[in-house]
């Protein structure tokens, strides 16, 4: 089971949701951890409610699963109901974390030795990776940046258009 966290900035919208619906869409193609940062999120349009709505239903679909953290303002009832949500990110990837049976991160397999490092998949081009320590890495199949913390959680780097 693969994990990914996806960090958001600015307003919430249409654009945004639609591009990371599309995204989640193409990773459920098996089971997968999304957590999701809000942290510098400052609006969440009603659109973009509705598109959070499609991917926790295609989530409950395919078996997936996702949370989010860090949202700065009130939500209504309703909007709760949607996703969960939790103050701190250690806390939403514990929660994604309980769904996952085994010891290892989600998105990392054992390694067999000490010596040969932990293994990630590549979050564009699935790729199988080898990695030392935690921090910013480049596929060199791809080329996409994206960063990998102690756990072995990915996370992308968007570029702006």
């Amino acid at each position: 089971m693969k994990s990914l966290l996806f960090r958001l900035a600015g307003n919430f919208s249409a654009e945004i949701g639609s591009e990371l619906y599309l995204k989640l869409k193409e990773e459920t193609l098996s089971p997968s951890l999304f957590c999701l940062d809000f942290t510098e999120v400052t609006e969440v349009t009603e659109v973009g409610w509705e598109f959070l709505k499609k991917m926790a239903e295609r989530c409950k679909e395919t078996g997936s699963k996702v949370a989010g953290f860090g949202l700065q303002f009130e939500t209504t009832s309703d909007q709760n109901s949607i996703l969960t949500f939790f103050a701190e990110e250690a806390e939403c990837i514990h929660h994604l974390e309980s769904f996952y049976i085994g010891d290892t991160p989600a998105n990392e397999l054992s390694p067999k030795t000490a010596q040969e490092g932990k293994t990630i998949h590549c979050p564009e081009c699935q790729t199988l990776l080898r990695f030392k320590q935690m921090g910013d890495h480049l596929c060199p199949n791809c080329q996409s940046k994206f960063f990998v913390n102690q756990k072995g959680w990915v996370s992308t780097y968007e570029r702006l258009l």
